[in-house]
């Protein structure tokens, strides 16, 4: 197998139900357009002049690879809220960024600031100034259904 360096991104986020914890994360993909695709998991660096994409590219194959950051929680447990946040630092000159993820039993607010901090830190030990902070983020109060939030970057290599 040959990986590339991707050459665009996207983030997205998405909440569901289903009949069970595993069911209600496949179809937050689902909603996201990402079903159906096999997401890679990736670590947390972004290549160089990355281009961020407001949709997803059309025809999608069933079953592609895609490298992916993303963080995802399940719950069965009436009246908890679950959040799942993405925060995305890009360098100055887009000469590269880092992604960090978090999800727990919290608002989405309380997630995205979570990921700031990582993000910050991040910056902060490699020595990079941070240009740019983006963040994306899923909230859902379970009610009598099991329920998923996710959030995800998805690297494209063309």
């Amino acid at each position: 197998m040959s990986w590339t360096t991707p050459k665009k991104a996207i983030m997205l986020s998405a909440t569901a139900e289903g009949g069970t914890k595993l069911n209600a994360f496949d179809n937050a993909l689902l909603k996201m357009g990402i079903g159906n695709v096999n997401l890679v998991k990736l670590s947390s660096v972004i290549p160089a002049h990355i281009e961020w994409l407001d949709e997803l590219p059309k025809n999608i194959p069933i079953g592609m690879l895609l490298p992916t950051v993303y963080a995802h929680i399940e719950s069965d447990e009436p009246g908890s809220t679950i959040s799942a946040a993405l925060g995305v630092g890009i360098s100055e000159g887009n000469e590269g960024g880092l992604i960090y993820e978090y999800a727990g039993y919290c608002t989405k607010e309380e997630a995205e600031e979570m990921v700031k901090k990582m993000v910050e830190e991040g910056f902060r030990v490699r020595g990079w100034k941070l240009k740019e902070f983006k963040v994306v983020s899923a909230e859902i109060t379970v009610k009598d259904k099991p329920a998923a939030a996710v959030a995800a970057v998805i690297m494209f290599p063309y």
